[in-house]
């Protein structure tokens, strides 16, 4: 194997803003309420964080219900359980990581996010800010045509893309839709030759049966290869988790206006910056989507409703 390392603003389409963000930060600090690159930046976000013992109760009451058997069919894993324990505390702080839940786990940053995630967690708790590590499944995401595909190189380094045939169903939550038939076997094929190819098959195999959502799949196969580092997942369309995240939803509907003008000012001082605006809305924009059915629908406002 041959390893290289390359900075972000070599990779094709970095933005700018990104690119600053990593090795100019300076540029961009007024944007950021932290240095993410000083490490005193984290212990001054942990003496800000007020979270109600009320909702970390509920929010651990979930986690419990959808860990092991609750949630993806796994036995309850020992690491997860002790980070629950840990999460129970009330001086415990979270670092949060998530991604698409795209085939096969998706690209192979998802890991890396996971894996940064947990080694954040560890670090912060051996400098006395217990944490734990979250990852978020952007379950609530519509863009199946993002996550019915991956790409895995060959024996001869070449990019294979292996997709999910079926319809596209663009307005449903990817995370509910049911993979009818994974394509196991193609990624076998590739697979096969290489060291640990069949181990990694054997894990694949479990989490991606005939018929399992996309969101259900995508957790089990993360939960089985990073059992050890005690990861939680909060998957967004679980009750528990929708119930938490009411009183926020009804305060962005509630003053959606006033945080509608200061996401448009906000671009404004990105744009006269050189950068690009980071989040399209306009005026009219609710910034709340509503789940019809199967339907995801964005809401818009009009006449001021």
């Amino acid at each position: 194997m041959e390893t290289a390392c390359l900075r972000h603003n070599e990779i094709p389409h970095t933005s700018r803003l990104f690119s600053d963000f990593q090795y100019h930060f300076d540029r961009v600090s007024r944007f950021y309420s932290h240095n993410p690159f000083d490490a005193s930046s984290y212990a001054a976000v942990a003496q800000e964080m007020a979270f109600p013992p009320d909702r970390r109760e509920k929010l651990v009451a979930a986690l419990r219900a959808k860990h092991g058997n609750g949630g993806t069919g796994l036995p309850a894993c020992r690491a997860n359980v002790a980070a629950l324990d840990v999460l129970a505390r009330p001086d415990t702080v979270a670092v949060v990581t998530g991604q698409q839940v795209g085939l096969f786990s998706g690209p192979a940053y998802t890991i890396y996010k996971a894996l940064t995630a947990a080694r954040l967690a560890a670090e912060l708790t051996a400098r006395g800010i217990t944490a734990v590590p979250i990852f978020w499944l952007a379950t609530e995401d519509h863009d199946l045509a993002e996550v019915d595909h991956t790409y895995v190189f060959d024996q001869d380094n070449r990019p294979v893309r292996i997709g999910v045939n079926g319809s596209r169903e663009s307005e449903r939550p990817v995370g509910t839709i049911p993979i009818t038939e994974p394509p196991l076997e193609r990624l076998c094929e590739i697979l096969g030759a290489f060291p640990h190819g069949e181990e990694v098959m054997d894990l694949v195999r479990h989490s991606y049966q005939p018929g399992v959502t996309f969101g259900a799949a995508f957790q089990a196969l993360l939960e089985r290869l990073l059992a050890k580092f005690g990861l939680l997942f909060i998957n967004p369309l679980d009750e528990a988790v929708r119930r938490l995240a009411a009183p926020l939803l009804r305060n962005a509907l509630r003053n959606g206006q006033d945080l509608n003008s200061k996401l448009l000012q906000r671009n404004q001082e990105l744009e006269v910056a050189g950068y690009h605006a980071q989040v399209h809305v306009e005026q009219k924009t609710s910034l709340v989507f509503l789940l019809e059915g199967d339907r995801r629908i964005a809401l818009r406002r009009q006449n001021g409703d």
